[in-house]
């Protein structure tokens, strides 16, 4: 800047000129009052106006060479005026110089009235092609005086870029290392009405790397809108991203508000947009780590910019952006049925939202919608269910007398299935997926009539309980959300012998809370072990696993589960025979926090002195939520279906799991994909059937998949020609067989739901004999065996099994 303090030039100062437009009186000249520590022989230059109708008054530098200063369009300039104003109408302006001639630029800022010297700055950036020079100054449009000096303008330093993110990072200085007062490439942004502070701070999670450093922004007075950092949408800021690719953000938190979202901005050959909020995020004292999945961008979209709003009261800090591209999992080659089996999917469909599913002794399948998680559905009175015959693919329509929605269930001595629990009250408009209000009504199903039946209401409502079986025929039942949408510490108990729900009094109680769907497994020794898996949010406080005594309402903790709150919608199940006391848990998710699911798979043997879990080998592929697992009768264990997030991100994997081995085969997945509110069942003649899917958007699957196991492409299969109906606790039954026969079991009939079915289980009968006739004994334990109806069946030598024979276990 040429003379910026005025101190040359008589009348006008050299290098400036007074300039101006309008219809107003103006008085001008040079004065001696300057700040202090201005130059020596500095003077201001006075404009006067009265009279305004309309213009300014302004000086600027000279539009002439040597005067007015050479600028290089791309780089940016920082420029500041002292000044004193009694008028509130001031602004910084601009203008611009081409080969075309001179030109009004733009109005940086307004300046506010100041009976001091202040000093107004401003950056000058984004300067057009072509331009080579400038001048400015500060405009004086309405009545009053101005007095301006020290003209100054300076080229901003480029700073040294930031180092390159590592390997598959797209953000820089995700760290925020660089940068003085904003860190580069990122810029504050937010709008509405509220008082903001904001600045960096050292505050940083540990084991953050060298130089990192958090932004702060701290929000009172809110009354409207956000606060937030993004990256600067700018080239070589903000992320580069390619269509059809998945995108795995993460942020470094801490804030003392509950008002803060994960926020997305899209970039398109029109510019910038919001895309969407992926997430709400908890206070957090600590520093925690915001996770989420940018899915399905827009076709056109090449950049993206992403931070934390802040839309409350409240301080916020944020550090270590980070977003990474979500690799593509080779899809391995087509393998041979004999191999991995095979899937096909049914031209029938089912004809209502299947969410509760129960293999009857007939070979028919019970399968209930309720209200299917459908508001109108409920407000209308429309409960549905169905039985399917899959031989004939016919569906019977079963009137329904109140809403089972979400209600537990589990087969009888008798064959028949009780139903408890479900839905009084789905949830006000948006209050939330957890605040439906639990039913104390109870039916029971009776496969002769294809009726349900009423019993005795339960002591509590319960909506998501689970219904374990035990050794004397009876039903403990705990869990799930009572009539006022809360947890319930209720355990109820249901006798078999008079169809009717035993009083509060004559239950033993530990008043706990289970959680919704707790996974309970009998023993053989009569207590029952909580594996862990459960539906919505958190699991249980302490190690999340338990022991739990029913009679003497004992509970001792079990340690070894990993993972405890990623066990939302896990699947858990024996493995092996049911006399192994084995029990595997399988991936899972967190519905509250939407972390990406894990794929983590943990095993405990419950005959151990002092049981824990040990980890067993992972799933293979990426982590996955409603995990559908299934004893097959070879006693291998499949596990299919799922998804990474809420009711999102289908996961189309699928394994075996060999008890023996320890270890998983991949195998090609169900070409459908499902997640929430699917269910996988056992037919007796050894297939798996897969039934629903209710995503986020709260659409249904209807489509019915059908897995046949390698078993089924190994050749002829063993049968069993001749079997008793029933047979009793420590009974020795003669069998007639075909086949090489190896081995025989007895297997439980499937009642599932939310991926839980803890009545599951496969029970070896020790075989003896040669040729076409066999015996096996059945154990003489109730609580190996509950009793009941099973599916017996044996094995040849290569592994595969007979079609199954009913037998009545009493």
């Amino acid at each position: 800047m040429v003379n910026g303090s005025l101190a040359e030039g008589t009348g006008t100062p050299s290098c400036f000129f007074s300039a101006g437009w309008g219809e107003r009186a103006v008085q001008e000249g040079l004065s001696t009052d300057v700040p202090a520590g201005s130059p020596a022989g500095a003077r201001s230059y006075s404009l006067q106006v009265s009279g305004h109708v309309s213009g300014d008054a302004k000086l600027l530098q000279a539009e002439a060479d040597g005067c007015a200063p050479a600028v290089t369009a791309g780089q940016s300039y920082d420029l500041s005026i002292d000044y004193k104003s009694t008028s509130d109408r001031n602004s910084l302006t601009v203008f611009v110089h081409t080969a075309t001639g001179w030109q009004y630029h733009t109005d940086l800022k307004m300046l506010p009235a100041s009976a001091e010297w202040t000093t107004a700055q401003a950056r000058l950036e984004n300067l057009p092609e072509g331009v080579d020079r400038v001048s400015f100054g500060i405009s004086l449009s309405g009545d009053g005086e101005l007095k301006t000096t020290n003209y100054s303008l300076q080229p901003v330093p480029v700073e040294a870029p930031p180092p390159a993110p590592a390997d598959g990072e797209l953000v820089v200085n995700g760290a925020l290392a660089t940068g003085e007062g904003v860190p580069t490439c990122f810029l504050p942004a937010g709008w509405g009405d509220r008082t903001l502070q904001q600045e960096l701070d050292t505050d940083v999670p540990a084991g953050s790397p060298t130089g990192a450093r958090s932004y702060s922004l701290q929000v009172s007075g809110y009354a409207s809108g956000d606060a937030k950092l993004l990256q600067a949408e700018t080239d070589g800021c903000a992320p580069t991203v390619a269509e059809g690719t998945d995108y795995d953000l993460s942020i470094d938190y801490k804030s003392t508000s509950d008002r803060n979202s994960v926020t997305v901005f899209v970039h398109t050959a029109e510019g910038w947009k919001y895309h969407t909020d992926l997430k709400m995020l908890p206070p957090s004292p600590e520093w925690t780590t915001a996770q989420a999945r940018i899915k399905d961008l827009p076709a056109g979209v090449d950049r993206v910019s992403f931070g934390i709003s802040l839309s409350g009261d409240g301080q916020l800090k944020t550090t270590n952006y980070s977003l990474q591209p979500v690799e593509t999992e080779a899809q391995p080659a087509p393998q041979s049925a004999e191999l991995a089996g095979q899937w096909d999917v049914l031209e029938t469909e089912l004809p209502i939202r299947a969410i509760h599913t129960t293999l009857l002794h007939d070979g028919r399948l019970l399968l209930i919608a309720g209200s299917g998680n459908d508001g109108n559905q409920f407000a209308a009175g429309t409960f549905r269910a169905v039985v399917w015959d899959p031989d004939t693919n016919g569906f019977t329509e079963i009137p329904v007398p109140y809403d089972m929605f979400c209600a537990g269930h589990v087969t009888l001595p008798d064959g028949k299935v009780l139903l408890a629990g479900g839905t009084m009250a789905f949830p006000e408009q948006d209050a939330g997926p957890n605040t439906f209000k639990g039913s104390k009504q109870s039916y029971y199903f009776d496969p002769a009539d294809n009726t349900f039946h009423k019993t005795s209401d339960m002591a509590g409502a319960h909506w998501y309980p689970s219904l374990t079986k035990l050794g004397n025929g009876n039903i403990w039942a705990a869990g799930g959300l009572d009539e006022k949408a809360e947890g319930t510490v209720l355990t109820e108990m249901f006798d078999h012998s008079s169809m009717s729900w035993l009083p509060q009094n004559s239950v033993p109680q530990t008043w706990s809370y289970w959680g919704t769907y707790p996974h309970m497994y009998l023993l053989d020794d009569g207590k029952m072990f909580y594996s862990g898996g459960h539906t919505f949010g958190n699991g249980l406080p302490g190690t999340g696993a338990s022991i739990y005594d029913w009679q003497d309402a004992a509970i001792w903790d079990v340690p070894g589960l990993r993972e405890k709150d990623l066990r939302d919608q896990a699947g858990s199940v024996f493995i092996g025979p049911a006399q192994d006391q084995r029990v595997m848990i399988v991936g899972g998710g967190n519905t509250d926090t939407n972390l990406p699911a894990t794929n983590l798979v943990d095993i405990i043997d419950l005959n151990q002195e002092s049981p824990a879990y040990v980890p067993g080998p992972d799933l293979p592929g990426p982590g996955k939520a409603y995990v559908n697992l299934v004893n097959l009768p070879d006693r291998t264990v499949l596990a299919a279906n799922g998804a990474q997030y809420n009711r999102s991100g289908d996961v189309l994997t699928a394994a075996l799991y060999d008890p023996d081995a320890n270890s998983w085969t991949s195998i090609n997945p169900d070409p459908v994909g499902r997640n929430y509110h699917s269910s996988s069942i056992l037919l007796p003649d050894g297939r798996v059937a897969v039934f629903g899917s209710n995503p986020a958007d709260n659409s249904f699957d209807f489509r019915i998949s059908v897995y046949s196991p390698p078993y089924l492409f190994q050749g002829a299969r063993p049968q069993v020609v001749q079997a008793p109906e029933s047979a009793g606790y420590g009974d020795v039954l003669e069998l007639g067989v075909e086949g090489e026969v190896v081995s025989a079991s007895l297997m439980a009939p499937m009642s599932a739901t939310h991926q839980t079915d803890t009545n599951a289980r496969l029970v070896d009968l020790p075989l003896a004999g040669e040729g076409n006739t066999r015996t096996v004994q059945v154990p003489d334990n109730p609580n190996l065996l509950p009793p009941g109806p099973y599916m017996l069946t044996v094995l040849d030598a290569k592994g595969v099994p007979s079609e199954a024979k009913w037998v009545w276990i009493s």
